[in-house]
């Protein structure tokens, strides 16, 4: 219930709306109890023949509906509105919080689980709250109403009803409880699912390459069917509970006639009343059986209040600090200081400085796994050091906002990823404010514009999904575009190995030396010619800082670095110089 109360803050903004909704209920709930004693006061006109009395009981059931029907749809027109709006709101701020949380929340949770929580276990809540606006609210002031009627008509009759009632309620709530365990189990599976479909549909170029597609077919039947039986597990029980509280239900209604019928013989109680006390029961079936099934989604619903709320709880290991000052425009000096740096247990980095001057070209190399791709996020403060400081111009990153950081550097990652959308969109991502001829300029500066030019809507072109639509070289100039256009003072390069063309290989080298020119990069290197560009290269061994100096420096010292180039980058330089 905590969750639930939790979730009920978010209609704050929306009280006078809950307010009008809550209005009509009232005004549905007494048009409602209105209509039983009319049903006893028209079997009291056909009894006395006063045709009078008939006609006007008649008239009142209609009018009495026909209020009931309007305020109905005020009802449910705010509820829904309500529901909705919160709805908006936690979305919103749940993708909020997603974009806030830190680099390493995303190496622990899959994409699927994180899309499953976001889309189907909000659309679960969206229900929930739907089903407490228009069913358990209303149905319960109903209920209470009606109680308060049939007591106030025949305590006896009254009191042998209340003695079914707790059963019923008893067994809805024993049914609620083992529907919500089930619940969270249903919705753990949707995200599996969700995620096998999220992982398969992205590497779908991987899965018909190796000839997978029967066996992901296989895979993906076998957790539709794992999710089918837990599904058949709710079904049992849903199909269990109808017949158990229509049985509960029955047998109430059995004995209070039984001994409504005994207190007519001994004249203790008129035909009239028991049929209002009648009508006021029957009346009283609709709430319960509503408020049982009502119940139900509820329990399922509080299984996806939890696991959105534990994702909301989740806080951001990489913030800014209280005392956190925006970091003036660079000159561009990175430092190193004793730095380590560990996932979780497994270290990565360690008692690693180093000193990069402004404008200086450093080429990270090493072995997979060395720990270059970890010492470079360590700039934008994707992580936070375990020991040590990164420090730029002499300031600490942990003291400086991160907005003020990010905005003065500029990635060019060796997977692009590109955004559904245009060329234009994509290049002047994270510069919204940028004009088309400012964008020109930087895919000019790029040697992307006469690829763009040449296509049929130029810089309006949808790229398609993660730039699906053009090729692995186009996509690198569109992303060395959007850095150019950020005009950065520290650009960190994750050179591509993808195969490019001698053409298109030469267009983006140029591109890049132009995009390096005055600022400080950082480029884990993959090809010789970078090497031998690069100021100096930084040699990682086992996240240790293991040599450092210029190519042919380092070249002539025969050590790590000389093994190095043999492996990786002498059989490269014979086939591509």
């Amino acid at each position: 219930m905590q969750d639930y109360r939790r979730l009920f803050k978010y209609l704050k903004p929306y009280i006078p709306v809950v307010l009008g909704a809550a209005a009509c209920t009232a005004v549905v709930t007494v048009c409602t109890l209105f209509i039983a004693p009319l049903a006893g006061y028209a079997f009291k006109a056909i009894g006395d023949k006063d045709l009078g009395l008939l006609n006007w009981t008649a008239l009142g059931v209609i009018g009495f509906y026909f209020l009931k029907g309007l305020f109905t749809y005020g009802q449910e027109y705010l509820s829904y509105f309500v529901a909705n709006r919160v709805i908006i709101d936690l979305r919103v701020q749940l993708y909020e919080h997603l974009q806030a949380l830190s680099l390493d929340f995303y190496g622990r949770w899959h994409t699927g689980e994180l899309i499953s929580r976001m889309m189907n276990d909000i659309t679960v809540i969206q229900n929930t709250i739907l089903i407490s606006f228009t069913a358990i609210v209303p149905q319960t002031v109903l209920l209470a109403g009606l109680l308060i009627y049939i007591f106030w008509l025949n305590w006896r009759l009254s009191l042998l009803t209340l003695i079914a009632l707790p059963l019923i309620v008893q067994a809805i709530r024993m049914f609620a409880s083992e529907l919500r365990r089930i619940s969270e189990r249903v919705q753990q599976k949707t995200a599996d699912i969700t995620e096998h479909v999220h992982e398969t549909v992205s590497q779908i170029r991987i899965v018909k390459a190796f000839t997978m597609e029967r066996e992901e077919s296989a895979k993906f039947r076998r957790e539709n069917v794992k999710s089918l039986g837990i599904v058949m597990k709710a079904v049992q029980i849903l199909s269990t509970q109808s017949p158990v509280i229509a049985l509960l239900q029955a047998s109430a209604a059995v004995g209070i006639v039984w001994f409504g019928g005994q207190q007519i013989i001994a004249g203790s109680l008129t035909l009239p009343q028991l049929i209002s006390f009648a009508t006021a029961l029957g009346i009283m079936t609709d709430p319960g059986s509503t408020l049982s099934k009502a119940f139900t989604i509820f329990a399922q619903g509080m299984a996806s209040v939890k696991r959105v709320f534990e994702l909301l709880d989740i806080k951001p290991t990489v913030v800014n600090a209280p005392d956190a000052a925006a970091l003036p425009q660079l000159r561009g000096a990175v430092e190193f200081r004793e730095l380590s740096f560990a996932y979780e247990e497994e270290r990565v980095l360690s008692g690693i400085s180093l000193s990069v001057r402004p404008g200086e070209a450093l080429a990270l190399v090493g072995r997979t796994g060395a720990g270059k791709s970890t010492l470079v996020n360590l700039i934008p403060r994707f992580y936070d050091p375990t020991a040590g400081q990164v420090l730029i111009d002499g300031r600490d990153l942990k003291q400086v906002t991160l907005e003020s950081l990010r905005r003065q550097i500029a990635i060019v990652p060796q997977e692009i990823a590109l955004f559904h959308g245009t060329i234009r969109e994509n290049i002047g991502y994270g510069q919204p404010e940028a004009g088309i001829a400012e964008i020109t300029e930087a895919a000019k500066k790029a040697n992307a514009h006469a690829f763009i030019a040449a296509l049929p809507r130029g810089y309006e072109t949808e790229v398609g999904e993660r730039g699906a639509k053009l090729s692995g070289g186009e996509r690198q100039r569109i992303a060395i575009a959007r850095a150019v256009l950020r005009d950065p003072k520290i650009l960190i390069l994750d050179e591509a190995t993808s195969s490019l063309d001698a053409e298109t290989e030469a267009l983006i080298r140029e591109a890049l030396e132009e995009l390096m020119r005055g600022r400080t990069t950082f480029i884990i290197a993959h090809r010789l010619y970078t090497v031998e560009k690069a100021d100096r290269v930084a040699v990682l061994e086992k996240g240790r800082l293991a040599e450092l100096g210029p190519h042919r420096e380092l070249l002539a010292r025969n050590g790590i670095y000389k093994r190095l180039y043999e492996l990786q980058f002498q059989p490269a330089s014979g086939r591509q110089e």
